[in-house]
C-alpha cells in the first residue's frame, strides 16, 4: 500500500502537494480523522469538502510511504490488502520463481497471497517536507533566480530602475530617486543554466521549477526537446522556454552587470 501523510498538531492525515496551488499541502479529509483546526476547506461545486490547503510551514511532518514483505522467501513490494490477502508486485530477480507462482504484467510479475504466508512486513518512509522546505529557502535566497536590478544607498541595497528617469536620477523601490553619483552601486542581476546540454537564461520559477529562455541558435535542440514556444515580450517575436527541476540543470550561475558610469 502507497500514500502520503502529513502530520498537523499531532494527527495524522492523508495528503497530497496542493494541485495548483504550490507550495501549499492539501490535507485530505478520512474517515475517523477530526477536521484540523483553523484552516479553510477547499470546496467542491456541491459543497462536500476536498481538503485543506495549508503552508508546509505549518506542518509537523510530509511523508511518502510504501509497504514491503516477503512471500515463500521472495521480496514484494504491498500494492493491496483485501481481507485476509495481500497482493504485490514482484521485487525479486529468479525468473523461474515468478513464472510457476506470479502473474504475468506488462512489466515485471504480480501475486496475490494469504495474510497469513505474508512475513517480514515493513514500511518504507520518504520524507516530503523537508525537501520542500530546502527548495522554498533556495529559492528565496536567489529571488526565484529572477532577473532584477538593484542599486546600495548608504550600505542599503534597494530594487531599482534598469535605466534613469527623464531627470536623470534612480528610481528606488522604496527609497525614491537620487543621482546616480549618490550611489554606491547600481547593478543588473540574472541567471543563466544549462538543460540537457543547452544554454538558458532564467526568467523566474514555476510551481518550484525554474524557467529559462533558450539562448541558443538550434531550432533541432528546441524541436528534439520540446521547449515551449511562446510569444516573447515585445509582442512580436517567438522565444523557447522550459520549466525544468532544478536538480535536472547544470551549471546554474549568477551575473552581475554594473550601471553606474565610471568615476
Amino acid at each position: 500500500m502507497k500514500g502520503e501523510f502529513a502530520v498537523h498538531r499531532g494527527v495524522v492525515h492523508p495528503a497530497r502537494a496542493a494541485v495548483g496551488q504550490w507550495p501549499l499541502v492539501e490535507l485530505l479529509p478520512a474517515p475517523g480523522t477530526p477536521a484540523p483546526e483553523g484552516i479553510d476547506p477547499r470546496l467542491a461545486a456541491d459543497g462536500s469538502v476536498l481538503g485543506y490547503p495549508l503552508p508546509p510551514e505549518r506542518l509537523d511532518a510530509w511523508y511518502a510511504v510504501h509497504w514491503t514483505f516477503h512471500w515463500r522467501g521472495e521480496p514484494f513490494e504491498c500494492t493491496d490488502r483485501v481481507d485476509a490477502t495481500v497482493a504485490g508486485n514482484y521485487l525479486g530477480e529468479d525468473r523461474e520463481f515468478a513464472r510457476q507462482h506470479l502473474k504475468r504484467r506488462v512489466s515485471g510479475y504480480r501475486g496475490v497471497f494469504p495474510l497469513a504466508e505474508v512475513t517480514e512486513p515493513e514500511e518504507h518512509r520518504r520524507d516530503l517536507l523537508g525537501p520542500r522546505l530546502d527548495l522554498l529557502r533556495r529559492l528565496s535566497e536567489a529571488d526565484h533566480f529572477r532577473p532584477g536590478c538593484h542599486a546600495v544607498l548608504g550600505g542599503t541595497t534597494h530594487r531599482a530602475a534598469p535605466a534613469v528617469d527623464p531627470q536623470g536620477l534612480v528610481v528606488l523601490a522604496d527609497a525614491g530617486a537620487v543621482p546616480p553619483a549618490r550611489l554606491d552601486a547600481w547593478y543588473r542581476t540574472h541567471w543563466t543554466f544549462r538543460w540537457r546540454g543547452g544554454p538558458f537564461e532564467a526568467v523566474g520559477t514555476v510551481e518550484g521549477r525554474i524557467k529559462g529562455v533558450y539562448t541558443g541558435g538550434s531550432w533541432g535542440f528546441a524541436d528534439a526537446n520540446q521547449l515551449d514556444e511562446e510569444t516573447a515580450p515585445d509582442g512580436t517575436h517567438t522565444r523557447y522556454t522550459v520549466e525544468a527541476d532544478l536538480d535536472a540543470v547544470t551549471d546554474l550561475t549568477p551575473h552581475r552587470t554594473d550601471l553606474l558610469p565610471p568615476r
